[in-house]
């Protein structure tokens, strides 16, 4: 599955192969001193272990229980996004995104997360979508608020990250609102 986001820039379901694990775990560890100070999961992520990570997101996208893209620039890898958490009962889920850190500042992220926020409400059909950011990570939050998100709280110590707690900044939309503030 491939959502085109801009004519350069795509959002892939990648293939789990040992190239795509390669790829990606080359790109986690040229950033992994930038990505560790908010996703604890960058100091465990480990090339042996990669591909199975790929295979479980494409088994979860066949499920429809989560949606994990690629971010591709010029059909080279910078990142990953996704629908975490796809609950068909209340028709809500969770996005979750990170990027390389040499391709920040170019608007790409926001565009990911608003064609996310779209195959989200118009090709799931899903009613919420929420993003959780710590509170102190201002290039993370800027993106939903940009994107009309709404902050609909914070949770205290709602995430321990290298045995420090801290607050989580909670912002969500809901589809009938979509667009309207953006």
């Amino acid at each position: 599955m491939i959502i085109k986001v801009r004519e350069n820039l795509e959002m892939r379901i990648r293939e789990a192969t040992p190239e795509n694990a390669q790829e990606s775990y080359n790109v986690i560890d040229r950033n992994r001193a930038y990505l560790r100070e908010y996703l604890p999961w960058a100091d465990g992520t480990e090339l042996s272990g990669h591909l199975n990570t790929l295979e479980k997101w494409q088994k979860e996208c066949e499920d429809k229980s989560e949606f994990v893209f690629g971010i591709c620039l010029d059909n080279k890898y910078i990142g990953n996004i996704g629908l975490h958490d796809v609950k068909s009962n209340n028709n809500s889920a969770m996005i979750g995104y990170w990027l390389s850190e040499d391709c920040q500042g170019h608007g790409i992220m926001t565009d990911c997360v608003g064609a996310l926020v779209n195959f989200g409400f118009y090709e799931l059909d899903l009613n919420r979508i929420w993003i959780s950011c710590a509170f102190e990570n201002k290039k993370s939050r800027a993106i939903p608020e940009r994107l009309g998100f709404v902050q609909e709280g914070i949770f205290q110590d709602g995430t321990i990250l290298h045995g420090v707690y801290h607050d989580q900044v909670i912002y969500g939309v809901i589809k009938r609102n979509w667009g309207k503030s953006n």
